[in-house]
């Protein structure tokens, strides 16, 4: 009976355990990290609400509307009021944050995980490999974004999937290149050499001992790659390249309210101060990250 009682008791206190590492870790973290974390939890919960606000593409003539035909600045049934369609802002501001955030984070990831594949086999395998890998993406770090962006916008179709392709195509050499110094500087170790010598392929060797070496560099620069992409992905959308209407993001509502500055300021002040925020939360989390890895690695082996 006793050790019944001590087995059912062990997952109980190991999950306690967990828990209580977790407060500790977050009691430790840098304010950055924490202000970061708890804004973009906050901006999170808040496009998840979206359809708690209403649709986006409602067209609310009669009540949404001034007597003059213009938009609401705040009322009780819009408290962040109307646009020049008398559409609910709130509603648009919360679908909106669904576009451009779910956007960010895909070409963020997909941006990433084709950079870190070239970093890593054009740092591990010498010569051609190498070279041309290597050349491939400082043809592509050389190339204008804008022009890029709008060379690819113009053969592609529209929609999201050309938003997240084209940050895609011209965010990838960032962190290949930042990858490949690292690899170059790690190959070099005695793990490396020891791996090699066992007998370890190279896939092997990049799976095992490479990429885990890696976790603290691409943790530090994800989110600083999330914010870039964010606000590109903006840029696109205010140039008419991105998302278009009647599909809201925060770039096309940006757009729109610069359209109506003089009478409704309110139409490019909210999505740029969400945007505003959201850049803010993701460079916060980034700087905080920052600072823990560095303390981190003071004491060890790896800053030798």
């Amino acid at each position: 009976m006793e050790t019944t009682s001590t087995a059912c008791g062990s997952p109980s206190r190991t999950h306690v355990g967990g828990l209580e590492a977790l407060r500790a870790s977050w009691r430790d973290s840098p304010l950055a990290l924490k202000a970061g974390t708890v804004l973009l939890l906050a901006l999170g919960l808040f496009v998840i609400c979206a359809p708690l606000f209403g649709s986006p593409n409602h067209q609310d003539i009669a009540r949404g509307l001034t007597s003059d035909g213009y938009p609401l600045s705040f009322s009780a049934r819009y408290p962040l009021g109307t646009d020049i369609l008398g559409r609910n802002e709130l509603a648009r501001l919360a679908y909106g944050g669904r576009v451009s955030l779910f956007v960010a984070l895909l070409s963020n990831f997909t941006s990433l995980a084709l950079g870190i594949a070239v970093g890593v086999v054009a740092g591990y395998y010498r010569g051609r490999t190498e070279t041309l890998l290597m050349r491939i993406t400082d043809v592509a770090l050389a190339f204008p974004f804008v022009l890029g962006a709008f060379v690819l916008a113009a053969v592609l179709p529209a929609g999201i999937t050309r938003v997240v392709v084209i940050i895609t195509v011209l965010f990838w050499a960032y962190p290949a290149r930042l990858i490949y110094g690292e690899v170059v500087r790690l190959r070099g170790r005695a793990f490396i050499e020891a791996a090699d010598a066992a007998g370890s392929r190279g896939g092997a060797t990049m799976r095992r001992h490479i990429l885990p070496h890696l976790f603290p560099l691409l943790v530090t620069y994800a989110p600083l790659n999330a914010a870039a992409a964010i606000m590109f992905e903006s840029t696109l959308s205010y140039l008419g390249a991105g998302i278009n209407p009647p599909t809201p993001s925060w770039g096309n509502m940006i757009a729109d309210g610069q359209t109506a500055l003089s009478y409704s300021p309110h139409l490019l002040l909210e999505p740029a101060l969400f945007l505003a925020l959201t850049i803010l939360a993701f460079l916060l989390i980034g700087e905080g990250l920052k600072s823990r890895s560095t303390a981190v690695q003071r004491n060890s082996w790896l800053a030798v």
